[in-house]
């Protein structure tokens, strides 16, 4: 009996400097910035959007049946950004000045957001020059921001 009373008081002891253990990993997450990592990542999903349509629109890989689908994908993924900048989130790759100009990041973000729109529209309906137009159109709305509110990358 008193070596399962023994056992018991060891795992409570053990299960206590577990948890304790397990709030102190907690805290030190919570001092991460993740509000700068989900922008960062949808950012990236973007990114990875324009790349994909951009493959399937210059027939380096020959799925037209896709394009609508990485356009509509951008144009999702792109209807976020103006979400993405709230106070606090500083860091990442977002210069400081971003949280200095709200109005300006939002109606940058809203023209990128229709600028997206538009371009998952005309993948819809499969002219190539408008297709190709639209792309342009959206591309220069993400370079404007980036080159105005981004840290350059190395």
């Amino acid at each position: 009996m008193r070596n399962s009373s023994l056992i018991r008081k060891m795992a409570l002891a053990t299960t206590a400097v577990a948890l304790l253990g397990a709030q102190t990993i907690a805290s030190a997450e919570d001092e991460e910035n993740y509000e700068a990592r989900y922008r960062h990542t949808v950012m990236e999903a973007i990114g990875y959007s324009f790349g994909a349509l951009a493959l399937v629109f210059t027939n380096r890989v020959d799925r037209p049946d896709q394009l609508a689908v990485h356009a509509e994908a951008l144009a999702t993924s792109a209807s976020l950004v103006e979400t993405l900048f709230p106070e606090g989130s500083q860091g990442g790759d977002a210069l400081p000045i971003i949280w200095d100009e709200p109005e300006k990041v939002a109606a940058a973000a809203r023209e990128t957001a229709d600028a997206t729109a538009a371009l998952a529209e005309a993948a819809k309906g499969g002219d190539r020059a408008a297709i190709a137009k639209a792309f342009k159109a959206a591309g220069d709305s993400c370079k404007g921001c980036h080159e105005q509110y981004k840290e350059e990358d190395d």
